[in-house]
């Protein structure tokens, strides 16, 4: 596939507050945005950058992955900070731009990565990615059927939950744009919210993304129905760069998940553990970075 167009980059990203909490987070700073190459970043500070898809917001984010980030620093030994983007276009610009040494990103975007910048597989989360349309516990809806000609709420039109969600729709013969109108939440617990006050009647998330909502929120909508399982909810990749080192992070990933962090993150993540991640298995979400580039068009 060839690469697409480039698209105006947004070159905008908020640094993290310096509260006392966040600083207390030894490692970790949120990656501000340079003008300069990511090669010349990374020569300039001497520390690694860890790029994670925004799928959460940004708080959430640090917290999540404080111990990976730390998991980095002594396999490299190097400091390493937590840097992610505004949206997933951005996040695969910055990646293109060598500005993340490593990544965790949802599997399109680690499979666009891979094959067109060569970015190197690690492992996967081992849980697959279980997307779910939702629903107010007090709606009639009873089948995908009863959203024809009305409105989703989505979190991002490029999180890989919602793609897989969008060709089911498809399969059920509801075209989105068509038969189901999109509206973007931002997030998954934004979407939930708008959809409890009367925004749309229902909304899609992930299984694993709507069990970190707490109860006030949970309890208030139910699944209508469930998209096809996807192959993993994280991908974790190394820059090209990286090269010489991939084979112990490998190992150190794969031996996380017998930690106590490591349990203590894949508890709260629901991610399950880690397992090998291979180039076949990349391959294997061709149709969802066509999905990506065929919303990419329509917004």
């Amino acid at each position: 596939m060839h690469k697409p167009p480039n698209f105006n980059r947004r070159r905008l990203l908020t640094r993290m507050a310096a509260t006392a909490g966040l600083a207390s987070m030894a490692g970790i700073a949120w990656a501000q945005n340079t003008r300069g190459s990511g090669a010349e970043a990374a020569g300039a500070t001497n520390s690694l950058v860890f790029g994670m898809v925004p799928y959460l917001p940004v708080q959430q984010l640090v917290r999540l992955y404080e111990p990976i980030v730390g998991l980095f620093e002594k396999s490299l030994g190097k400091a390493c900070r937590l840097g992610s983007s505004t949206d997933f276009p951005q996040f695969i610009d910055r990646a293109r731009a060598g500005e993340f040494d490593l990544i965790g990103a949802s599997p399109h975007v680690a499979r666009i990565l891979q094959r067109e910048e060569g970015f190197l597989p690690l492992v996967r989360a081992t849980a697959p990615l279980e997307p779910v349309y939702i629903v107010p516990q007090s709606s009639p809806a009873k089948t995908l059927k009863d959203l024809g000609q009305q409105t989703l709420l989505v979190a991002d039109p490029f999180a890989v939950h919602v793609l897989i969600a969008l060709r089911h729709l498809r399969d059920q013969g509801l075209v989105p744009g068509r038969d189901i109108k999109l509206l973007i939440a931002g997030t998954q617990r934004n979407g939930v919210q708008r959809m409890l006050k009367g925004d749309a009647p229902a909304a899609v998330g992930s299984a694993s993304t709507l069990a970190l909502l707490p109860p006030d929120l949970s309890s208030r909508f139910r699944v209508l129905a469930a998209a096809p399982k996807g192959l993993t909810p994280m991908a974790y990749l190394a820059h090209p760069r990286l090269g010489k080192q991939v084979a112990q992070i490998r190992k150190n990933l794969l031996d996380f998940p017998r930690s106590s962090e490591g349990q203590a993150m894949f508890k709260e993540t629901q991610h399950e553990g880690f397992s090998p991640l291979t180039a076949q298995e990349l391959a294997s979400v061709d149709p969802l970075v066509v999905e990506y580039y065929n919303q990419r068009a329509a917004n």
